[in-house]
């Protein structure tokens, strides 16, 4: 992962060189952006009416790191003209940097919280409206972050800066079957929410939004009822990409 390691030394470079855990929660966005536009000329530029992060010759990245509701105005605007990727990271791994206020380290664990594909469909869901776009790419990079932290005390303590320290891996959702590799292989057919819920420790409420999501991007459909419980099966364009 060289080219993410010089992407996080350019970030920092662009923000002015002050450093770790002081560059004001821009890091993280700033790595991704120098990751997936090395070039610093394509950044910022104005496309619609609005300012994409990037503008390369293979379209439109905008990074997101939280929200990406925010983005359904740009998104709007920036499809009709060409392909669009939305960066979105995942923290599958976090630390927690506890710094004091002349920026030396006082501590660090490992956070017992840590995301997932499946957390971020609630995200990922909020731009539903988009998501059959065959312009449309969600990049969804997880990662391990270094979270600084101002103070110990819960109450006046605040976040400095999130630090990307390792790309894990990047998972793109752009077709039906791209959506539908989130299901698990251990998935019976047809299944109900409750089955998947199971299989992928997610709560109620997500393992509702994420067949609803799945659904909308029409990998699966609802197949009939046992009890009270809706059955949902993959879609059979989904079930010939996996047979081949």
């Amino acid at each position: 992962m060289d080219d993410f390691h010089s992407a996080l030394a350019a970030a920092v470079r662009d923000a002015g060189g002050k450093g770790v855990g002081t560059l004001g929660e821009k890091t993280l966005h700033l790595a991704l952006k120098y990751y997936f536009a090395p070039d610093p000329g394509t950044h910022e530029r104005p496309v619609g009416g609005f300012i994409a992060d990037a503008v390369t010759e293979e379209g439109i990245i905008e990074i997101q790191t939280r929200g990406l509701s925010r983005l359904r105005r740009k998104l709007a605007a920036f499809l009709p003209v060409c392909p669009v990727t939305v960066v979105f990271p995942v923290a599958e791994e976090k630390w927690l940097m506890r710094v004091d206020e002349a920026g030396e380290l006082r501590s660090k664990r490992r956070s017992p919280k840590h995301e997932s594909l499946y957390t971020a469909v609630r995200e990922i869901y909020t731009l539903r409206d988009y998501l059959t776009n065959p312009r449309l790419t969600v990049c969804l990079c997880r990662l391990s972050i270094a979270e600084y932290i101002l103070g110990s005390d819960r109450r006046s303590r605040r976040r400095l800066d999130r630090v990307p320290l390792a790309l894990q891996g990047i998972t793109e959702l752009r077709t039906p079957a791209d959506y539908a590799a989130l299901l698990p292989d251990a998935l019976p057919e047809p299944f109900t929410v409750k089955e998947l819920r199971g299989l992928t420790g997610q709560n109620e409420m997500l393992g509702g939004i994420l067949v609803n999501l799945l659904a909308r991007v029409g990998c699966v459909m609802q197949c009939g009822m046992r009890g009270r419980q809706k059955l949902w099966t993959r879609t059979e364009c989904v079930s010939d990409v996996i047979r081949r």
